[in-house]
């Protein structure tokens, strides 16, 4: 989980003691939770992709809509996407066709998400917030402060979000994110590298296998291991989350998988699932693996049934 939304969830909602036990995403989007696998396939940050390390917007981001300043930086285009919710564990977006623009979004005014748009070619795309695990999101593809218009995660100053939902692929050479406010508008050229990715195929992926055990008894792990193969001729990231269902103040605990594979290439990986705080149904319990590749198995948590 990154500091910057530990600190969040401390000072500002108080919930930090919660949190730390509950089952949120074993480890943030875009962080690996601890799933083993070969160095070959070790992640790979997309590029273009906004640091940990926050720095102030450029000055060339800057427009005044409205009579408002506005900041729309660190712009991205990715296949898929993670994202974090507060008071959940979020997850992987991965919809077969389409793709996503994120960007940060900084004002010294309030902003409506349903004011930005995207448009490229002729069309326009309205904002979304990715990913519906947990409650508000709080981050979309390392973007972190909440979706735009939604209640503040931070300080006021803090950077926001923006994302749209497009085609893919799309040729996308004017593509451009457009702010209207007070018979205004402003607009923001995607960077050369977010309009190439918007135009490229995008990688698909099979699941070839998924192993769990039967059973596992109360306060033990167990091994969740996978396979997947990129069936398309073009290289990219598998992303999966592995959600396990937890009692604490939380919604389904997540776990992230994420890796680079190359066209035809078969990814292998693995990871350790804690059962200490499994909320079961009569004794069993559902793994769900969502994102590239969807799937579902029961398993017998022996030692009582647990709920909420």
């Amino acid at each position: 989980m990154p500091s910057t939304r530990r600190e969040f969830l401390a000072g500002s909602l108080g919930l930090a003691a919660a949190l730390v036990t509950a089952g949120c995403i074993g480890d943030s989007p875009g962080n690996t939770d601890s799933p083993t696998d070969s160095p070959t396939d070790s992640p790979t940050e997309p590029k273009g992709s906004p640091s940990e390390t926050e720095v102030p917007p450029p000055a060339s981001s800057d427009r005044t809509v409205g009579g408002a300043t506005v900041a729309v930086f660190d712009i991205v285009a990715e296949k898929a996407v993670t994202y974090e919710s507060i008071m959940g564990s979020g997850g992987v977006v991965a919809p077969a066709g389409k793709q996503f623009v994120v960007a940060s979004v900084r004002s010294d005014a309030e902003l409506e998400m349903d004011a930005f748009s995207l448009d490229a070619g002729g069309e326009s795309w309205a904002a979304v917030d990715p990913g519906d695990e947990g409650a508000q999101n709080y981050a979309v593809a390392g973007h972190e402060g909440g979706i735009v218009g939604s209640p503040e995660l931070g300080g006021s100053d803090d950077a926001r979000y923006v994302a749209f939902e497009l085609d893919s692929p799309l040729d996308a050479d004017d593509a451009r994110i457009v702010l209207e406010r007070g018979g205004e508008s402003g607009e923001w050229e995607l960077p050369p590298d977010a309009r190439e990715t918007l135009a490229a195929s995008a990688p698909s992926f099979e699941l070839d296998s998924l192993s769990v055990p039967d059973s596992v008894d109360r306060g033990e792990t167990f091994d969740v291991e996978l396979t997947a193969t990129n069936t398309t001729e073009t290289a990219g990231r598998f992303l999966a989350a592995a959600y396990w269902p937890t009692r604490i103040a939380d919604d389904d605990e997540s776990h992230l998988i994420e890796r680079s594979v190359d066209a035809g290439e078969t990814v292998t990986a693995s990871l350790s699932i804690d059962t200490e705080d499994t909320q079961t149904d009569e004794g069993s319990a559902t793994l769900r693996l969502s994102g590239h590749v969807d799937a579902e198995r029961e398993i017998t948590v022996v030692g009582g049934t647990r709920t909420a």
